[in-house]
């Protein structure tokens, strides 16, 4: 982060989250929504890496090192990025339980890991997430690096976070995974998400 004429710059990936945290899902209302679960956090990420946002900023995303994991894409650096703005007191996170049951519809909830889509196993499973929001703080500095962004790169991604954020974490997941196969070698889900 630099000063330039009073505004913030996006400069690396912990920039970029900040704004990605600030940018508001909903023009009208202004407030920007918090997401839901490091599985979709790294995902959102992954996709900005990949260009789905503002050329002008996603740039930053791809100082990170993603590689195939047990959920597709993920980048350690960006859990340690998490922590550091934690620590420095920019976001928060607040502990989320679901209890979720195998129906085989749907699965819209953050996952701990693979065992969640086991269908030959129906029974409830407690899942622990988090929330990722920001602090005062945290949203004052982001607001800052926000009012330096080309009006153009206000919106797409606020409608980057709009679209990818209100979807599904099922849905989210097929999309990455139907885009990016080469990152979800390594998946623990790839069967049960119906992908082969």
């Amino acid at each position: 982060m630099q000063t330039n004429s009073n505004t913030l710059n996006v400069e690396n990936p912990m920039d970029l989250l900040l704004v990605l945290l600030y940018a508001p899902q909903d023009e009208s209302s202004g407030e920007s929504q918090p997401i839901e679960g490091i599985t979709r956090l790294q995902k959102l990420m992954f996709l900005l890496q990949k260009g789905k946002g503002p050329k002008s900023i996603v740039k930053q995303a791809r100082q990170l090192d993603y590689k195939s994991y047990k959920m597709g894409p993920f980048s350690n650096q960006l859990r340690t990025d998490i922590e550091e703005l934690k620590s420095a007191g920019l976001i928060r996170t607040v502990q989320l339980q679901y209890v979720i049951s195998d129906d085989g519809i749907e699965y819209d909830n953050e996952l701990k890991d693979a065992s969640v889509y086991d269908l030959d196993n129906p029974r409830p499973r407690h899942i622990q997430s988090e929330r990722f929001s920001l602090s005062n703080f945290g949203r004052e500095v982001a607001e800052d690096m926000w009012k330096g962004l080309k009006s153009s790169d206000k919106k797409e991604l606020r409608e980057f976070k709009e679209f990818f954020n209100s979807i599904t974490l099922r849905q989210l997941l097929i999309f990455v995974y139907e885009n990016y196969p080469d990152y979800t070698d390594r998946s623990e889900i790839k069967k049960q998400l119906g992908l082969s």
